[in-house]
């Protein structure tokens, strides 16, 4: 097997999201790596650093501000409180062309009943409930916390566990089940609903 001569990088150096590292038998992957099939691959830009005590390698920001959602960002956030007029979510990542970013803060930001779906919204606690992982739109990002919306198909939630007996529900149709007590639950379902790879 003709394995392509990698680019070794020393601490210190400069990297770019996706820029290759080394592999998993160098170095442990610290923050801002990811790891993929045994390689390690800078998650962010910024500088190098190599633990050699921990036998770490990770990438330290060059700025210190965490990338921040843009309007018409599409993220992935968990859903952490329901009100009756709104959704508040912790934002988890940011959807790229690469793949994920992460947000290097626990940013809040909440979904207005007006902008769960189109048309009527009876109860917001039929849409989302605590523990579910949503996949919406930025709206707006000036004032905290981010808005956003799950308005659209491809939108809404993408993981949901079951609120009695916490088993990951099963949809069926625009309902989802529990395959374990067989209960049945509604919320704003994505068409994209368990098809996402999250980690």
């Amino acid at each position: 097997m003709d394995k392509k001569e990698k680019k070794r990088v020393k601490d210190g150096d400069i990297v770019l999201p996706g820029d290759y590292l080394g592999v998993i038998e160098e170095f442990l992957p610290g923050e801002g790596i990811i790891e993929e099939n045994g390689e390690l691959y800078a998650a962010r830009a910024g500088r190098v650093r190599i633990n050699p005590e921990k036998i770490e390698i990770s990438v330290e920001p060059l700025t210190d501000t965490p990338p921040l959602p843009q309007v018409g960002d599409v993220v992935i956030a968990r859903v952490i409180e329901v009100k009756p007029q709104a959704a508040i979510v912790q934002l988890l990542r940011i959807e790229g062309r690469k793949g994920y970013r992460e947000i290097a803060t626990s940013k809040l930001a909440g979904i207005h009943i007006s902008q769960v779906r189109d048309g009527y919204v009876e109860s917001m606690s039929n849409e989302f409930k605590i523990g579910d992982i949503v996949r919406a739109r930025v709206l707006t990002n000036e004032k905290s916390p981010i808005q956003l919306t799950t308005k659209g198909s491809d939108l809404g939630v993408v993981y949901a566990l079951c609120s009695s007996c916490r088993t990951p529900l099963v949809r069926r149709g625009n309902v989802l089940i529990c395959p374990k007590c067989g209960r049945t639950e509604t919320r704003k379902l994505s068409t994209y609903y368990r098809k996402l790879k999250l980690e």
